[in-house]
């Protein structure tokens, strides 16, 4: 599963909410979008990952959280950092790779669309056989685009896509590493809970990136059901 099927799949969820498309909450987001002037949110996900690092699979939780400002007119600028943690060992062989990672993003709404910068850390760590056999971190920088589209009342529904490259990547031990490009898709339904910015998130994340040590390893590959909660308010 590649670039071609996630982006198709993005729009056609913007394209269906689109179709459902009604009055939202008053709120000062334009296009009837509930849009909070600062936001907090979390959501842990259940990962299903395909490692050829590992050369196995493995279940697990995956864990998201950070925050959201918007201004501007109809709250059209926006700024967000987000960080995940997971960590993930392989019954078949009882390898393990754990992930960290940050990103700063800094957007530009259009009516429902939206597209802007991303830049960042990342840390991947991976234990073969009980060795420690990556350490690896770098910086990364990219983009993001997306689109947010209301339905209901207070609901929306969004799909967002964060393309990162990572540079300068570098190991612990001076092992040679690399770090291939990063896809992150996701989609999540957003159910206003109160009139106070209290939501409920329900959604669907796909991962994609490389990783290799001394020349072994390949695709990454998580799919990951979420659910989540934000907290928003009015400055």
């Amino acid at each position: 599963m590649g670039l071609r099927k996630i982006l198709p799949a993005a729009y056609a969820s913007a394209a269906v909410a689109a179709a459902w498309l009604s009055p939202a909450m008053a709120a000062p987001g334009g296009n009837g979008l509930r849009v909070p002037s600062i936001a907090a949110q979390g959501d842990v996900g259940y990962f299903t990952y395909k490692s050829k690092l590992a050369a196995s699979n493995d279940t697990g939780l995956r864990y998201t959280y950070g925050f959201q400002i918007f201004g501007g007119d109809d709250r059209a600028l926006g700024a967000a950092m987000r960080s995940s943690l997971l960590s993930a060992t392989f019954a078949l062989n009882e390898n393990k790779i754990s992930e960290k990672t940050q990103t700063f993003i800094f957007n530009y709404r259009l009516g429902y669309v939206y597209a802007g910068v991303a830049f960042g850390t990342t840390q991947m760590a991976f234990t073969k056989a009980g060795s420690d056999a990556m350490d690896a971190y770098g910086n990364t920088l990219g983009g993001n685009v997306g689109a947010l589209v209301p339905f209901g009342r207070g609901n929306s529904v969004q799909t967002d896509l964060l393309i990162l490259k990572p540079s300068g990547i570098k190991d612990s031990q001076q092992r040679t590493v690399s770090l291939g490009l990063k896809l992150e898709s996701d989609t999540f339904l957003t159910f206003a809970l109160s009139r106070r910015y209290v939501d409920l998130m329900l959604g669907f994340k796909y991962i994609q990136h490389t990783a290799t040590v001394n020349g072994e390893g390949g695709a990454e590959k998580l799919t990951i059901p979420a659910v989540g909660l934000r907290l928003g308010a009015n400055l």
